[in-house]
């Protein structure tokens, strides 16, 4: 296909298309002419990873070729490429500076954390990105004066887990690397909306039990609906 079906199919721009080449985000075409070349599958499938990357990902153009760099290269197994687009994710939280007085909080939560999810026997990297957002979460409620006790992660991790093989046995089901990839990257930033949803909803229900407010009544406090 010419650049302008590639547009067409992808809902990318022309301009956009372009912009992605020069960024070497895209690989170039099969030169046709001196100035024309011909796209193919394998190039739309590349766009709309590049675009998940980009948009439901939120990452930095650097960050995207950093992923689809590991994602290209042989020398990296399936989880590996997998989990560079989730370490390239949002938030990325980084550790206090050295002269910071939370530094030694930080260094003792951070560690504390690992040991729970090591006594789990979670095969996690102790260097990844979650973590700091673990320990940075933690860290600021205790700073606040909020209990915080190590078997809250403990409970919130197993009932994480079997969400999380869910999730992975659907992403397997991709066996084109960049598919699974893109499915990775939507499944982690527009999953999240929905369990945190579900975590308030949860909430009240617990809520409404504890103070035995019986049943939850259809109400129409804005006064909206029609007589």
């Amino acid at each position: 296909m010419r650049l302008s079906e590639l547009s067409r199919r992808s809902g990318v721009s022309v301009a956009t298309v372009k912009y992605y080449l020069r960024e070497g985000l895209l690989a170039p075409g099969t030169p046709v002419t001196a100035r024309q070349a011909e796209y193919d599958d394998e190039h739309l499938r590349r766009l709309r990873l590049i675009r998940a990357l980009l948009t439901v990902g939120g990452m930095t153009i650097s960050q995207a070729r950093d992923v689809l760099a590991v994602a290209d290269d042989p020398a990296f197994g399936r989880h590996e490429r997998l989990g560079i687009a989730q370490y390239m994710l949002p938030p990325q939280v980084a550790p206090p500076e050295k002269d910071d007085p939370q530094q030694p909080e930080w260094d003792a939560t951070h560690r504390q954390l690992r040991d729970v999810l090591a006594d789990l026997g979670w095969r996690v990297n102790d260097e990844a990105p979650a973590i700091n957002s673990l320990t940075r979460a933690v860290v600021t409620l205790r700073a606040l004066g909020y209990a915080f006790p190590l078997d809250f992660v403990r409970q919130y991790a197993l009932a994480m887990h079997p969400i999380a093989e869910v999730e992975l046995g659907v992403i397997e089901g991709y066996p084109v690397l960049e598919e699974a990839i893109e499915a990775s990257v939507a499944y982690t930033m527009l999953n999240e909306p929905i369990l945190l949803a579900l975590r308030r909803l949860a909430h009240e229900d617990v809520s409404a039990r504890l103070h035995d407010s019986g049943p939850v009544r259809d109400t129409d406090p804005g006064g909206l609906s029609s007589s």
